[in-house]
């Protein structure tokens, strides 16, 4: 899709710091953390992780252990999460994997009740396929967990922002409209791309 932002990669060449045969992994626009807030995105253009298939989840699965190995060992442990089809700033699948050392498990669960413990990324495409909508997030310790309700846009980059003390990053496009903070979050994601580069191969 010509109109994607995540399909037309050369948008994003200078940034992409990971790439495999179907996946490629960037810094985000609207670094929540001080660097290494990262996307693993699919090449092709898909609704989000849920509509994979097991074939890609297996690629995908190992990109991820990759990608989260370098960051937490350059910028410690982290969080990560999806939103699915509902609340996407752009409606293309992408992990964002959070350098954090908060957990949002709790402010989810007391929001939004109904959720499922995961074994596996990969039970996203039974989720999928009977509910189309769901919000996915994974703890320090890598537990993995679905929630089952509606969401507004941005709402877990928002959630991860307040309990980091860090509100305003939340909304990444309030935040890059502010030229100060511009420069911060560009000076962040270029930092990631050598950090990052250093450990991973293109």
């Amino acid at each position: 899709m010509a109109s994607c932002v995540f399909c037309d990669k050369e948008k994003s060449a200078g940034r992409i710091f990971y790439e495999s045969n179907n996946f490629f992994a960037m810094p985000t626009i609207g670094q929540i953390s001080d660097g290494g807030h990262s996307l693993i995105v699919p090449k092709y253009h898909a609704p989000c992780l849920g509509e994979m298939s097991s074939g890609l989840f297996m690629e995908f699965d190992q990109v991820k252990l990759e990608v989260q190995n370098a960051i937490e060992q350059e910028y410690g442990k982290s969080i990560s999460f999806e939103h699915g089809i509902i609340g996407q700033s752009v409606p293309h699948a992408h992990l964002q994997i959070l350098p954090s050392n908060t957990d949002m498990f709790s402010t989810l669960h007391q929001k939004y009740p109904f959720y499922k413990k995961l074994d596996s990324m990969e039970e996203l495409r039974e989720i999928y396929e009977k509910r189309r909508v769901y919000l996915y997030y994974e703890n320090q310790q890598h537990e993995k967990f679905v929630f089952f309700m509606d969401a507004i846009p941005q709402y877990l980059r928002l959630v991860a922002a307040q309990e980091m003390g860090r509100t305003p990053r939340g909304d990444w496009k309030a935040w890059r409209n502010d030229p100060d903070c511009a420069k911060i979050d560009d000076l962040l994601m270029d930092q990631t791309v050598q950090r990052l580069g250093r450990l991973l191969k293109k």
